[in-house]
């Protein structure tokens, strides 16, 4: 009974992931996201959980599913055969083999998110039932003899008897479920055309749509602020373009990753001179951003802010900053240094700039601007002076919209979107 009381809670709570990853997916926030070091929509939009979903068919909460329900499945007929009093080596064996193979995808699923530096807490209270499933079906299945690995790949074959057409079911509900990364910004020389443009609008999925009607609805209802803007230290395109973005990250950030390469993407999708992109920090660390009480103690935010403001006006900025956000997973001070001096910089250039006073009231300046906008984590994206917190990397379509209409909000390429929520 302990085995399918497990084996559903863990299915249950699949589900619940599932549906969870639907509204992040749709540019809501999970239930389970508190902030930028819990939260479970960075983990489900990882490169790891990508491929993941790539590789299988399934995102990992559908993966989760299958495993739970053939878990409940072979519980289930291993309790039919102990009330019957039939032969139950075979399927016990199938039970264990299954729990195995459960707590080894709790080893690899935790691994890729230690590595990301994020916890995720659904995931872990999966993790401690599907431990227990297997704890209990070597536990309470166990007759004293010594661990037989031959029999228990013998058991496989049971388990997959339910497990294949499992997979191959969910692959529909699968096929529905937005994937991380959204549609792609393909790169012109110089810029779409119109019909190119529409046609990119009429293939964004549902969830997509969404998404672009969302942002274009908040910006919309978003204040102009009547602050004094900071004087700008290092802009990708002209001061004057239509679409002005401004960004403020925090360099272990996920969704900040993401967004930097969304940037990057438009960059090289929309005509030149339609965009400008205007890069600030806001360092998610009490160490050097007050607001966020206590330091954490490993200095990398805030090293990493100063860094780049150490690197604003040289030429190697761009460069160097995608490998921060490319590495992000490695990071620590050493790294920091060693990516930041790798272009023309050196050691005591660095360490002197990353020491002066001039960078720590730099770096208020922006810490000031973004908590003016009321911020409550990264990324948040100034468009036209206006913010769109929250969507951070979900924003590819309306700004890609948005700069090929040169700034028009009521332009034709969102005429099609659906109404806002």
């Amino acid at each position: 009974m302990a085995l399918a009381a497990l084996s559903s809670a863990s299915a249950l709570l699949s589900v619940w992931q599932w549906m969870e990853l639907l509204i992040v997916r749709a540019g809501g926030i999970a239930t389970c996201s508190f902030s930028s070091t819990v939260d479970c929509a960075q983990v489900w939009d990882s490169d790891f959980a990508s491929k993941v979903h790539g590789l299988t068919g399934l995102p990992i909460a559908g993966l989760g599913l299958q495993w739970s329900l053939t878990a409940f499945a072979l519980s289930l007929g291993l309790i039919a055969l102990t009330v019957q009093q039939r032969e139950t080596v075979g399927l016990a064996a199938a039970v264990k083999v299954w729990g195995a193979l459960g707590f080894l995808s709790c080893i690899t699923f935790g691994v890729a998110s230690a590595r990301l530096g994020v916890l995720c807490p659904s995931c872990t209270l999966t993790y401690a039932l599907t431990l227990g499933f297997a704890a209990a079906a070597f536990v309470g299945l166990s007759d004293g003899s010594a661990l037989d690995f031959g029999a228990l790949l013998k058991g496989l074959p049971r388990a997959l008897v339910f497990a294949v057409p499992l997979h191959l079911a969910l692959l529909y509900p699968a096929s529905k479920t937005p994937k991380a990364t959204g549609p792609t910004l393909a790169a012109h020389e110089s810029g779409p055309t119109e019909a190119q443009v529409l046609e990119f609008f009429s293939k964004l999925s549902p969830q997509e749509a969404q998404i672009t009607a969302e942002a274009r609805a908040e910006w919309l209802k978003a204040p102009v602020l009547e602050y004094p803007t900071p004087a700008t230290h290092q802009r990708y395109g002209p001061a004057d373009a239509p679409v002005r973005v401004v960004e403020f990250t925090d360099v272990l950030c996920g969704h900040c990753r993401a967004l930097v390469g969304m940037l990057n993407e438009l960059k090289k999708a929309v005509p030149p001179g339609s965009l400008s992109i205007e890069p600030r920090y806001y360092p998610l660390d009490g160490e050097c951003n007050p607001k966020l009480g206590n330091p954490r103690g490993d200095g990398v935010r805030c090293l990493g802010a100063k860094v780049q403001i150490c690197l604003e006006g040289r030429p190697e900025f761009w460069e160097v900053r995608d490998q921060l956000f490319e590495n992000q997973a490695q990071l620590d001070t050493e790294k920091l240094y060693a990516l930041a001096t790798s272009k023309g910089l050196s050691r005591p250039q660095l360490d002197a700039c990353v020491a002066d006073p001039k960078t720590a009231a730099r770096l208020k300046e922006d810490i000031d601007w973004a908590n003016a906008y009321e911020i409550d984590g990264t990324p948040l994206v100034l468009v036209n002076g206006r913010a769109e917190a929250g969507l951070g990397p979900h924003l590819g379509p309306f700004l890609f919209g948005l700069a090929m209409a040169r700034g028009e909000i009521d332009n034709k390429y969102f005429a099609k979107l659906p109404a806002a929520r």
